[in-house]
């Protein structure tokens, strides 16, 4: 129950099928505690996404702040900086002045005297002062950068010792880096700005409310594969496996949540149209692996981080920090969040590859990572969402300058003709990958069986979702 929403403890299996290694598992043998958990599909809750946090209020799911970023995160690359991690704060402040600086004098030797008039020039001289940090000591008229304690300070501050800038990074290296290419604004994207949220032990507490509030009003069968659906006039025929074999049940409506590549795989009469719009969608490959590390080193003296994402040019592509159960002895980090081509790679390796690859890759930003004692790579573990069955992928991957898709996801949120077999879930919402679309889409269906509002669309879909740019996978 709960599909992508899952969360992974200890003494858990994972179980994947594909075609260089069959059929895996991965048993997880992180420390039986409640705060030690990896939540393996959805991590986060935006502030803005108000259904489903209207349903963890309902359901008594209790939310703790999730951390997207601090400035003391970090990002690597082998091709610049020496190969040696930068702090956030320091790349872009850095980044900021020297913008700040080369538009400031662009503006004092009069390039933009036809676009702005003299109070205007004046304002924005001032706001790239303070924007960019520009100027020091008796300098401190001048349009240069000089680094800043914005960044940081150079030695720790005593008594003795004031807080002095670290020296600024060459604006050369910081080009040649191509940082931004690196997710590294995604924290200003709007789906990702403060405040986000993460339920108190694990996303899959989300799950545990639904079924709490519905365990005497509904019936929950797993592991019972759909074979076949058939649209009648008045009702839905589904036939699917159990234990105790081959079962039909005839339905009135059908509400379905099958991913739709899944679907388009099932014997079923739709009609040609709605077939055709099922068949147009595309998985995302996905892939996370979880560290057990037994000191939570990160959060020390020397990296001081709490929580947040560091960024890296390398295979593993994003490190998640735990927002949670700071200080303590133990903690549980997403050492890989990737898709793309990169997912597709890591998918293909043995489960051992990947720990070994994910492992190698992390040790680039912390080379703690790589003392067995501190994280033992026995305690590591992994998961490619397009070698799960029954998911096969992240999201449904739509694409926005697609008429083909934009055609598809506009069927999609119609039913079948008859009224009767609906689609649902983040595949058919404006936030795929997101659980609030899954609420979203949820709603619009149930409305209109209800009759809330009409099944015809009110305005025509010009586009379908950007899932790359929704999802942070661009």
């Amino acid at each position: 129950v709960g599909g992508r929403n899952h969360t992974i403890r200890s003494g858990d299996v994972i179980t994947e099928q594909s075609q260089e290694h069959g059929v895996t598992e991965q048993v997880c043998h992180f420390e039986d505690d409640p705060e030690i958990y990896l939540n393996a599909g959805p991590g986060r809750i935006p502030y803005h996404h108000r259904r489903l946090i209207h349903y963890c209020n309902i359901l008594s799911v209790e939310l703790e702040n999730y951390v997207m970023n601090t400035t003391a995160n970090l990002f690597q690359s082998d091709r610049s900086f020496g190969a040696e991690p930068q702090s956030y704060r320091q790349i872009k402040n850095d980044t900021q002045g020297y913008i700040a600086e080369m538009l400031a004098k662009c503006v004092d030797k009069g390039a933009l005297d036809e676009e702005l008039d003299l109070d205007e020039r004046q304002a924005l001289l001032s706001l790239l002062k303070k924007w960019g940090m520009l100027g020091k000591g008796k300098d401190c008229f001048k349009y240069e950068y000089y680094g800043s304690t914005n960044s940081g300070c150079r030695y720790p501050p005593s008594v003795y010792q004031q807080c002095e800038p670290p020296p600024p990074i060459p604006f050369s290296d910081l080009l040649q880096s191509r940082f931004w290419n690196n997710r590294f604004y995604q924290p200003d994207q709007y789906e990702w700005q403060p405040t986000l949220f993460q339920p108190k032990y694990g996303m899959d507490m989300i799950i545990k409310g639904f079924e709490r509030a519905l365990q005497d009003k509904v019936s929950i069968q797993i592991s019972s594969p759909v074979t076949e659906i058939n649209v009648l006039v008045n009702s839905v025929l589904v036939q699917y496996d159990s234990h105790e074999g081959p079962q039909t049940i005839e339905a009135d409506y059908v509400i379905s949540s099958i991913p739709l590549p899944i679907l388009s795989k099932i014997s079923n009469n739709f009609t040609p149209d709605f077939s055709e719009a099922v068949d147009q969608a595309r998985l995302a490959p996905t892939c996370k692996v979880g560290w057990q590390s037994y000191e939570r080193f990160w959060e020390g003296q020397k990296y001081q981080i709490y929580g947040g994402i560091s960024w890296i040019d390398n295979i593993i592509t994003q490190v998640w920090y735990p927002s949670n159960n700071y200080f303590a002895d133990i903690g549980v980090l997403t050492g890989l969040y990737n898709f793309g081509q990169r997912a597709i790679d890591f998918g293909r390796m043995s489960l051992q590859e990947r720990l070994l690859v994910a492992k190698s890759g992390i040790r680039k930003l912390q080379p703690e990572f790589g003392i067995e004692s501190i994280v033992p790579t026995d305690l590591g573990l992994s998961i490619a969402w397009q070698n799960v069955h029954f998911q096969q992928g992240g999201w449904v991957n739509w694409d926005p300058i697609s008429a083909a898709d934009a055609a598809a996801y506009e069927r999609l949120l119609q039913p079948e003709v008859g009224n009767r077999f609906y689609v649902v879930g983040d595949q058919v919402s404006s936030l795929p990958g997101w659980q609030e679309g899954a609420i979203m889409s949820a709603e619009h269906v149930v409305e209109s069986i209800a009759g809330f509002k009409r099944r015809k669309r009110i305005q025509p879909i010009i586009q379908a979702p950007d899932s790359r740019s929704i999802t942070g996978s661009d």
